[in-house]
């Protein structure tokens, strides 16, 4: 059964169009992030999921059910919010229970419910305290509790983890990954932090501009990123954008690197399309951590202008073909500012973008 469906949706205000056509499809279960920079429309999209505004044209489906005229109370839907927004004057137990309370649920049933939900979030011992007396992150988990006791088809969570701090954010981001793998609830997730699309999502829309730029896997939007702004935007550090002219060398397609010492030939091997456009500008895509340490008569030669140590790696800040250029490396391997560094490529993850269209190419 599906769980959510948006079917060409878009929404303006004016001659202002924030939404162009989106189209999602998620199946029960599964955990869909929103992710994009700020202005991409992923906040007016779930606004839309929640009934909090309506699509000026498109439809959303909520388990196969067209929801575009249903009251957000009678969607079946939880929402757990940036800010919380708890109600101050109750304790933990009244908030997780106040949407129990609006529909009549039986007390015994509450209490249930209730104490299932606080063991789970660990905050049973919290039930008595307002939200004044907790942190950042019990706050959280309390909003949590009161989406979870509604037992909804579908949660909403909007920026749920950006007040809180750096630590903080890691744990919350565990724990609800573990959440969602004991309930097997479906999830939609906003937020702009790339960090958490990956590691939370079971499928990722990349926004921009109100237009969903890729749809897919957290490994397929990395390893295979559809543009040039999918592919800087998730990762981090970002890809490097190596600019080349494809040319051919002894029968193989490839491109020319220029470090510090002779430039070198890459071969991309075995790639369709590559032998009509030799010529022409691409733009070579790499990952920091496609590069190695290699003293070998395929490394290019690179100097070291700064680094970065993070603890399990060290970045290594350099320039090839005139633009600044990352590798991730083990500390061990790395040298000083100052010092040339041989980098071997892993060439079959590094991907090709055409400079006009800004489209992956191969």
């Amino acid at each position: 059964m599906g769980a959510l469906a948006i079917k060409n949706v878009t929404k303006s205000f004016g001659d202002t169009h924030i939404l162009k056509g989106i189209n999602i499809d998620i199946e029960a279960g599964e955990f869909l992030i929103l992710v994009g920079p700020s202005g991409c429309g992923k906040s007016t999209l779930m606004n839309i999921i929640a009934g909090l505004e309506s699509p000026t044209s498109g439809e959303v489906c909520i388990a196969d059910r067209i929801v575009n005229e249903v009251a957000p109370k009678d969607r079946d839907i939880a929402m757990v919010f940036q800010s919380y927004a708890l109600y101050p004057t109750m304790n933990v137990r009244q908030n997780i229970a106040f949407g129990m309370e609006t529909r009549g649920v039986p007390k015994a049933e509450q209490n249930e419910v209730i104490a299932r939900v606080a063991k789970m979030l660990q905050i049973d011992h919290l039930l008595d305290r307002k939200p004044s007396a907790l942190s950042g992150g019990q706050r959280q988990r309390v909003a949590m509790g009161r989406a979870l006791a509604r037992n909804p088809k579908l949660f909403l969570f909007d920026e749920p983890l950006s007040n809180l701090d750096a630590k903080l954010r890691v744990e919350m981001r565990v724990e609800i990954k573990q959440l969602h793998q004991r309930l097997k609830t479906t999830i939609v997730y906003v937020t702009h932090d790339q960090i958490e699309a990956m590691t939370l999502g079971d499928k990722i829309a990349v926004m921009k501009d109100g237009v969903i730029q890729q749809f897919g896997s957290p490994e397929d939007i990395y390893e295979r990123p559809a543009n040039l702004f999918v592919a800087g935007f998730i990762g981090s550090p970002s890809m490097n954008f190596l600019p080349c002219h494809l040319v051919e060398q002894n029968g193989q397609v490839g491109v020319t690197l220029q470090g510090v010492e002779a430039p070198k030939f890459i071969a991309l091997q075995d790639r369709a399309g590559l032998k009509e456009r030799v010529g022409q500008k691409v733009i070579l895509g790499v990952r920091p951590e496609q590069w190695d340490v290699e003293n070998t008569p395929d490394a290019l030669v690179c100097k070291v202008k700064i680094t970065e140590p993070t603890g399990p790696d060290t970045m290594i800040y350099s320039e090839v073909n005139g633009v600044e250029m990352i590798a991730r490396v083990h500390p061990r391997a790395a040298s000083g500012p100052g010092t040339t560094l041989p980098l071997v490529l892993d060439v079959k993850k590094a991907v090709l973008f055409d400079p006009e269209t800004e489209l992956r190419i191969a």
